[in-house]
């Protein structure tokens, strides 16, 4: 298990941390906005990564990648390294913490921002061999008709990359898919996380988070192994770990994380 936990000097651009960090880049980020989406940003007025959503009392907190808003509208981009059945259900859940954040926040149904939530994902998702599956409410009696609410979802598939015609999109998800810059673009992403290399600071935060890992885990070893995996979930979560993480870490699917960390909030 702590094997899973790659040296810092090994990072690339798909790994949970770097992700956050290059993201952190708003010239990146804009690019990679308008490259995937197809849309202007004209500017980025908030971005924060790793933000933590709880709107509510009681409610179950969602952490995401990254969550950037330009002047009317949110995206949050995911990094998916492997194919996961919960993935659906999981933007289902983002989706309504995003929402739920809006409207506490004094807006009217009718001022909920336009969404785009994004997985870039290193495995097909679905299985259908497309580079880009893009999903938006529609009526199942009548074609064409849209529910128009005004959320997206795009999963962006590199592994069948060599399917995209769009040459910006193909390039993008050839870099995820090959780890070779492919364009300027994705020269730019690999420069940056060159640079994060170099950084003793990225380098420190990284080793607190490894080792905030390796201790949860420890912690449980006295333990029978189902009780040590259950404890060491626990203790990741409580230390901010994201479900998926806690996962890679423990050899467990996310649906049986989210079950434990469920089962410990409902008796706190």
């Amino acid at each position: 298990m702590i094997s899973t936990i790659k040296p810092f000097e090994e990072l690339e651009f798909t790994d949970d941390f770097m992700f956050y960090q290059v993201l952190q880049n708003d010239e990146i980020c804009k690019k990679l906005l308008e490259r995937l989406l197809k849309v202007k940003i004209d500017r980025i007025v908030r971005q924060e990564l790793q933000k933590e959503l709880k709107p509510y009392y009681g409610s179950k907190g969602v952490r995401l990648d990254a969550y950037i808003k330009d002047s009317g509208r949110i995206f949050n981009i995911e990094m998916q390294q492997v194919s996961n059945e919960g993935l659906p259900k999981r933007t289902r859940y983002y989706q309504s913490m995003i929402d739920a954040d809006c409207l506490l926040k004094g807006s009217d149904y009718e001022e909920l921002n336009e969404s785009f939530i994004i997985f870039i994902c290193k495995e097909d998702p679905f299985g259908a061999d497309l580079p880009v599956y893009t999903f938006q409410n529609i009526c199942a009696e009548k074609s064409g008709l849209a529910l128009n609410d005004g959320a997206k979802k795009f999963f962006f598939n590199a592994a069948s990359a060599e399917n995209e015609k769009d040459l910006a999109i193909k390039a993008f998800l050839n870099y995820i898919k090959c780890k070779e810059p492919q364009d300027p673009l994705t020269e730019q992403i690999e420069e940056c996380v060159e640079r994060i290399r170099l950084a003793e600071a990225s380098k420190g935060a990284y080793m607190f988070e490894s080792l905030r890992i390796r201790d949860s885990i420890m912690a449980g070893k006295k333990m029978g192994r189902e009780e040590m995996g259950v404890e060491s979930a626990k203790n990741l979560y409580a230390n901010g770990v994201s479900i998926e993480i806690i996962a890679k870490s423990l050899g467990m699917t996310e649906e049986q994380v989210k079950e434990i960390v469920s089962g410990a909030e409902a008796s706190a």
